[in-house]
């Protein structure tokens, strides 16, 4: 039994590490918007444009979307208020009711970081909600098919790298 729970652990491990290795021979590229709020990686061969305060980052060739917005608030929010903020956002915008048990929230080196996986207009989505003191950042993430491991890892990339001014 613990030579079978150590080789799973060990297969887990090497899979994981072939994962990591495809998106590290990626070409990333720094973009720091009008805001001058965030700094952050994105693929090279992704196309970027900022319009008014908002990035899209599109992979043409998946149809994989990103959307990054910033704001600076007065106060620091807690992750329940991102939460909530979040919730108002797409139902006003989408139509889609969520609650706060819809949502994950983690401890990491920002404040908040809040994540919720969701699927309705019938796209895949995943939205983050980041801030530092009181500067908060929404990063989207759609696309009508499936969004993949490999996408996922390249978003976390991104959102571990993301350096909040």
């Amino acid at each position: 039994m613990q030579r079978t729970t150590a080789f799973l652990i060990f297969i887990f491990i090497i899979l994981n590490s072939l994962a990591f290795s495809q998106d590290s021979t990626r070409t990333m590229r720094s973009y720091v918007p009008e805001s001058n709020a965030y700094d952050l990686y994105y693929p090279l061969d992704f196309v970027l444009q900022e319009d008014e305060g908002i990035i899209t980052i599109t992979d043409s060739i998946s149809g994989l979307n990103i959307t990054v917005s910033s704001y600076f608030l007065v106060d620091p929010p807690t992750d329940v208020d991102i939460i909530e903020s979040l919730n108002s956002f797409i139902n006003e915008n989408y139509n889609k009711q969520l609650s706060i048990e819809d949502w994950n929230s983690y401890h990491t080196d920002f404040d908040n970081l809040v994540e919720l996986k969701t699927y309705f207009e019938g796209a895949n989505w995943v939205w983050y909600g980041i801030n530092n003191k009181t500067t908060l950042v929404l990063l989207s993430l759609n696309k009508e098919t499936e969004i993949t491991q490999e996408e996922m890892l390249l978003v976390k990339f991104m959102i571990d790298h993301l350096i909040i001014n």
